[in-house]
């Protein structure tokens, strides 16, 4: 979409006009949003909090919530090399990959740096989708000399995520009843509103979820109908806040908060830490999605020294103790009011007196009553249950935080796959 949008309200230092690029769904999200909190996503504004995260965050937990996920990068990949190329690029098998299956997976320069992850999806024989961060540069650069085409196809979709226990029941219900269940991972089309629309039984909040994805002019009409449909399930509208605590709950990472790039492209979190933060797929528990069976793929030779040394650094949870952190300083219920937005800059984490690692993606949980965090930690300091400091900074103060490491994911929900 090319066409900027405004919204009417008061900025920090005076009441003016504020232009901004919407997503396909603004003209419905915009009334939605009481707060009047808008969040940059690469290059679109979506709705930061509609009226309190708290509640939005139960919605995704225990009823059914929306959101608008469109600015995830979109790209098709499509021509007799198509295949080829992907199965080049992505650690897993892409021959096994089906007609409307859909594979997760990181993607890794020849060192073994994860350059981005996310969804790829395959539409016919030769042709399939990427779902992820920013990266277009990167995959039209390995296409050069085959017989395949890469397109932007990040404007013509919006993304409607659905998620929560009862998001089948609103998909039923959108559908007038025509929505068969897909398999965890699959694609299918449905009808909503008159008009057809691509879903993926995927999500990115641990719960059991879909994301539609919807034709950009037919944006406004879906989320109307789906907003209706769920009305009987206590559906609420889900901001971006509401969204990053929910994947951060279910231990799932972001490009930029919690790892940095190694391709060429910028990050959509608009977040580019130091180059010491790279990593890969093993630094961040993605070792499971590496097929060193396969044949030879950008990354291989590097992934398996990482393999077979070890030498990596291990994702884990971390219960943090933010009564130091946020200098004793709380709400009602004993949830720290500075603590409540996801910290997306490294906290540099000791173990013994010795540095460790670090600490990413940290936060006050409202699902668990507690501050919560990803470590990216080496040796005895990623054991479960070990005590590591966070050499943490706020308000020019430096602090020693304490935290004990724990298992991911921080809540084991047991539906997303269900």
């Amino acid at each position: 979409m090319d066409d900027v949008k405004f919204i009417t309200g008061l900025t920090a230092a005076t009441d003016a006009r504020v232009a901004f690029r919407g997503t396909p769904f603004v003209e419905r999200t915009a009334p939605l949003n009481q707060n009047a909190l808008w969040m940059r996503w690469d290059r679109n504004m979506v709705v930061d909090a509609y009226s309190d995260m708290v509640e939005e965050l139960a919605a995704i937990r225990n009823r059914v919530a929306m959101g608008d996920m469109s600015p995830l990068s979109k790209y098709v990949i499509a021509g007799p090399d198509a295949e080829r190329l992907m199965d080049s690029l992505i650690p897993r098998d892409i021959t096994r990959l089906k007609v409307g299956q859909i594979y997760y997976a990181p993607w890794c320069d020849e060192n073994g740096h994860v350059v981005g992850d996310g969804l790829v999806f395959r539409m016919d024989e030769t042709t399939f989708r990427v779902s992820a961060d920013p990266g277009l540069t990167w995959w039209k650069s390995h296409a050069e000399g085959l017989d395949v085409v890469v397109t932007d196809i990040s404007d013509d979709y919006g993304i409607l995520t659905l998620q929560g226990p009862r998001s089948r029941d609103v998909l039923r219900a959108a559908t007038g009843g025509a929505f068969d269940e897909l398999p965890f991972s699959r694609l299918g089309f449905v009808t909503v509103a008159g008009k057809q629309v691509e879903i993926l039984r995927q999500g990115f909040t641990g719960e059991h979820g879909y994301e539609l994805w919807v034709k950009a002019a037919d944006g406004a009409a879906v989320w109307k109908a789906v907003q209706e449909a769920g009305q009987p399930f206590g559906i609420l509208p889900a901001g971006a806040w509401a969204l990053d605590l929910a994947r951060l709950e279910a231990g799932l990472l972001i490009v930029g908060y919690d790892y940095t790039s190694s391709g060429p492209d910028h990050g959509g979190a608009g977040i580019q830490a130091a180059g010491k933060f790279r990593a890969s797929p093993y630094d961040l528990g993605l070792g499971r999605l590496i097929d060193l069976r396969k044949a030879n793929f950008v990354g291989k030779a590097a992934l398996q020294r990482i393999s077979e040394t070890g030498d990596h650094r291990k994702l884990v949870g971390l219960d943090i103790d933010w009564s130091r952190a946020g200098g004793g300083k709380g709400l009602e219920g004993g949830a720290p009011g500075n603590l409540r937005r996801v910290r997306w800059y490294p906290v540099p984490a000791f173990h013994d007196g010795a540095e460790a690692g670090h600490a990413s993606s940290v936060a006050w949980s409202p699902s668990l009553g507690k501050m919560i965090g990803f470590g990216h930690l080496r040796g005895k300091a990623a054991s479960i249950g070990s005590q590591v400091t966070l050499r943490w900074t706020s308000d020019g103060e430096t602090l020693d935080v304490d935290a004990r490491v724990v298992e991911l994911p921080f809540l084991s929900l047991k539906r997303a796959n269900g």
